[in-house]
């Protein structure tokens, strides 16, 4: 049996962890009310509860215009709001992504994505995910994103 040098596990959960928030930041709580447009139905999102995390597609980065509202960190099934303007000189679908981490070592135990199909550009519309998390999540943080897809 090989023995495995000790410096690489850090290494790769450290790539690990990059990897899978690369793009997002830290959401910025906001006392708004979304009041524009109607939330996204049920078949415009995707959670997975046995086990495999959606991907998210690559695309136009688009999180300044992307808002989060709110984010369930506690209990196992999760939910996140909020709201995105479509900026002026872009079009295509949006994809809304929440990832539910362990804020200690970002690993991720689950995600949601929401597709809202062809807003108009300056259009603001609204978002739920809904996830579920394991009952035993530990220090449980939302991170957001949100792409046009290429």
């Amino acid at each position: 049996m090989k023995k495995r040098h000790p410096v690489l596990l850090p290494i790769a959960l450290g790539a690990l962890a990059l990897a899978t928030l690369a793009g997002c930041a830290s959401p910025t709580a906001t006392s708004e009310i979304p009041t524009a447009s109607p939330t996204t139905s049920a078949a415009d999102t995707a959670s997975s509860d046995d086990g495999t995390i959606p991907d998210i597609p690559s695309g136009t980065g688009i999180f300044t215009a992307t808002t989060m509202t709110s984010c369930d960190t506690k209990g196992t099934n999760v939910a996140a709001k909020g709201t995105v303007t479509m900026p002026e000189d872009k079009k295509g679908d949006i994809v809304i992504s929440v990832s539910w981490v362990d804020s200690t070592n970002s690993s991720v135990y689950n995600r949601g994505v929401a597709t809202l199909k062809d807003p108009k550009p300056g259009e603001k519309k609204d978002w739920t995910i809904e996830s579920t998390v394991p009952a035993d999540a530990q220090n449980l943080s939302c991170v957001l994103g949100a792409v046009i897809p290429e």
